[in-house]
């Protein structure tokens, strides 16, 4: 038996009350508010101990309900969870190494189960240090392991006025901040570094086909497939073969496509896609099509698949952040960790993404992509702000970041779009229309471009396009498809279609189903089925996430989490209307409009 199981054992039955409390300081806690993905991976593995789990979950369950994994996750050729429990252990031992503790949080190696681990006594704290004041400062000032660094405690003393002694307090302090800006901004485990880091870059090798001049025509058309969707994304670099004559070398792929194709006596054409990851030869994505005579030699089946790749969401962004959840480096991890924070987004969070993309335009001003993601970034801040000085100014800059995103690439899906998105803000829908439109024409597999696009659409009263982008959202890349989802399930749910709502929420997988708009909308749908009191229940969990009171007019409520006033005031109506918000709590329409930018 394991040292801390058996030490638990040992210590009675307050263990589940134990893990409870730890549960919430712990996710409170910078360093897992800085890792959601880890912050829901111990969430999970609490709830199931505090369900009255016998074993340690499985590393399916882990997979599919903690880590966002498709119902096909194979835990016998995949260690993901493996490899994110071996992080989560990392990271409580990071936590705790910082903070007194009488009992803690364990994993324990070779196990899934969280267990208690009891000390003897409490934790000492140094005199010394209490009484000069200074380990404390030194604490704040410092990471982690900086502070470790400093042992024993640093005592400054200094006679009562002493310019000198003041003066060497102060050359002291700066060293120490001096120091610890070199290791949170330039070190090894830097948060976001001056020198932009590079984005991945992708090989994509000649597909395998067999001999006949068809199958070399065939396999052909399939590489200038793959290559001209995959070169159309911005987070994603593909390698390209080095002049002859020219002196620079080419640089290495980070992930390798290996494509072949099949044609069978029946007619239709087999592909198989694998993406490697070229450091350690592993495959971490596959998938195998079967395409009819129709679809070839245009491969219009093959979209999808290429959205999955290289898409904001792709395979390649998540295996690198995966693999660095906390890096907030400059340059693609800055842009990777902003996309993620899409899906969940949290102040803090936020403050670091900004941070790293404002790095990412000190050295790169022109960054159109970085000037794109800023943008809405900045519309989002505003968001909770409307009709503050803070508003405003959040409003008028990302205003401004999109103007720049499209003056430094007008011939780009990122810039037209920024100002797209921009237009539709300000209430201006042919001019988004007309930017969006031709946005989605440069890039016509990019899910996000489509969702999004759908989204406007709605706003400006364009329903049947609107929801026609949705799908097409969907039907390119449905692995993490926030948002437009539950924008389609509000239009069906709209329509008197619960059962189709229903499911598309249903698919939609972790962490989305979290978000506000998945909440909203699930309640309206779970309303409109029969269930009101169910209903209720998920509003509330909303007002509580929007730290709002029950009774709370929804229109205040949805402006926490929504822009476009038209969409806050047809949602608004159709949770009144599903018997979600009694209407008794409905104050008078004309004082709920919204103006955009206020």
């Amino acid at each position: 038996m394991d040292d801390a199981k058996a030490n638990e054992t040992q210590h009675g039955g307050d263990a589940d009350r134990i893990i409870a409390e730890e549960l919430q300081q712990l996710l409170d806690s910078p360093v897992f508010v800085r890792s959601p993905v880890l912050s829901r991976l111990l969430q999970f593995l609490v709830e199931h101990r505090l369900r009255g789990g016998r074993a340690s979950p499985k590393a399916y369950a882990i997979a599919t309900e903690a880590l966002g994994r498709s119902a096909d996750f194979d835990p016998a050729v995949d260690s993901y969870p493996r490899v994110m429990v071996g992080r989560l252990r990392s990271l409580l031992d990071r936590y705790y190494s910082d903070t007194p503790w009488v009992h803690r949080l364990r994993v324990p190696q070779g196990s899934y189960e969280v267990v208690v681990q009891y000390r003897s006594g409490p934790p000492a704290r140094s005199a010394e240090a209490s009484a000069a004041g200074v380990g404390a400062v030194a604490k704040e000032a410092t990471t982690p392991s900086v502070s470790a660094a400093i042992s024993p405690p640093l005592r400054i003393s200094a006679a009562p006025g002493s310019r000198l002694g003041l003066w060497a307090v102060g050359v002291i302090i700066a060293g120490l901040a001096l120091f610890t800006g070199w290791w949170v901004f330039d070190g090894p485990n830097r948060l976001f570094a001056g020198k932009p880091v590079a984005r991945p870059i992708l090989e994509v090798s000649a597909p395998s086909a067999g001999e006949t001049p068809l199958s070399r025509a065939l396999a052909r058309a399939l590489d200038g497939k793959l290559r001209d969707g995959l070169r159309r994304f911005d987070l994603v670099d593909l390698l390209s073969a080095k002049a002859p004559g020219g002196t620079t070398p080419v640089p290495r792929a980070d992930y390798r496509l290996d494509a072949s194709l099949v044609r069978t006596l029946e007619g239709p054409v087999d592909i198989t896609l694998v993406l490697n990851r070229v450091a350690d030869q592993r495959t971490i994505w596959s998938q195998q099509l079967r395409l009819t005579a129709d679809q070839v030699p245009e491969y219009t089946g093959l979209e999808p698949a290429i959205a999955q790749i290289a898409g904001d969401y792709g395979v390649i962004v998540r295996d690198q952040i995966q693999r660095q959840p906390d890096n907030f480096a400059a340059g693609f991890p800055c842009v990777a960790q902003f996309n993620r924070m899409r899906q969940m987004r949290s102040p803090t969070t936020a403050r670091q993404v900004d941070r790293c993309l404002r790095a990412t335009l000190d050295a790169s001003p022109l960054d159109t992509f970085a000037l794109n993601a800023l943008s809405l970034l900045r519309y989002g801040d505003w968001q909770p702000l409307r009709g503050t000085p803070k508003g405003s100014e959040a409003l008028a800059e990302a205003r401004s970041l999109a103007e720049r995103a499209y003056e430094s690439g007008p011939n780009t899906s990122a810039g037209l779009f920024a100002m797209a998105r921009a237009h539709f803000y300000a209430g201006n829908c042919p001019s988004g229309n007309a930017m969006g439109g031709a946005a989605v024409a440069l890039n016509p597999y990019d899910a996000d471009m489509a969702g999004f696009l759908g989204l406007f659409k709605l706003a400006c009263g364009q329903m049947a396009d609107g929801e026609i982008l949705l799908q097409r959202s969907l039907d390119l890349d449905a692995s993490y498809p926030g948002v437009p989802a539950v924008a389609l399930a509000f239009v069906l749910s709209q329509r008197g279609e619960q059962e189709r709502a229903t499911h598309v929420l249903d698919q939609i997988p972790s962490p989305s189903k979290m978000e506000p708009q998945y909440l909203m909308t699930r309640a309206i749908v779970v309303a409109r089925g029969g269930d009101v009191a169910a209903a209720r229940r998920i509003w509330r969990r909303l007002t509580d996430y929007t730290k709002q009171p029950a009774n709370a007019p929804p229109e205040k409520i949805l402006r926490q989490f929504m822009i476009t006033p038209v969409i806050i005031e047809r949602a608004a109506a159709a949770l009144r209307d599903s018997g979600v918000v009694p209407a008794a709590a409905v104050p008078a329409r004309a004082a709920l409009r919204v103006r955009p930018g206020e």
